[in-house]
């Protein structure tokens, strides 16, 4: 009988000592969450600095070499020229916003976060 009175006595501290590695392991997943966020973040800010850098370079690249192409073939083609600038311009623009839709749909969200919890969750299944 004094086995039983002792595993009582003993299971709290198996409780407190479960309950404070719960805990940690939770610390440890919403630090690395906060972490992937600030670094998602900074990522989003540079994304967007180099998005406009390349929109306002390349509008500037193409204003220029329309007027070029505009200019040598204004003689023999004229308005059909301008057409064929402003058809070339639309096929680059829906190629660059194709581009652009699959990369915004494989953007990975906090993998590493995600990757640590299925890892958690694969360890106590286990045991």
């Amino acid at each position: 009988m004094d086995d039983q009175e002792e595993i009582p006595s003993g299971l709290p501290d198996t409780l407190r000592r479960l309950g404070s590695a719960i805990l940690a392991m939770l610390q440890n997943r919403l630090e690395l969450l906060v972490v992937e966020l600030h670094e998602d973040r900074i990522r989003l800010i540079e994304t967007l600095l180099l998005v406009v850098a390349v929109v306002a370079l390349g509008l500037f690249t193409l204003i220029l070499a329309a007027a070029a192409v505009i200019v040598l073939v204004w003689n023999t083609l004229h308005v059909a020229g301008l057409f064929i600038v402003s058809g070339v311009g639309l096929v680059a623009t829906l190629l660059v916003g194709w581009r652009l839709n699959v990369r915004l749909k494989n953007w990975p969200l906090l993998p590493g976060t995600l990757e640590q919890l299925k890892k958690d969750r694969e360890c106590l299944e286990n045991k």
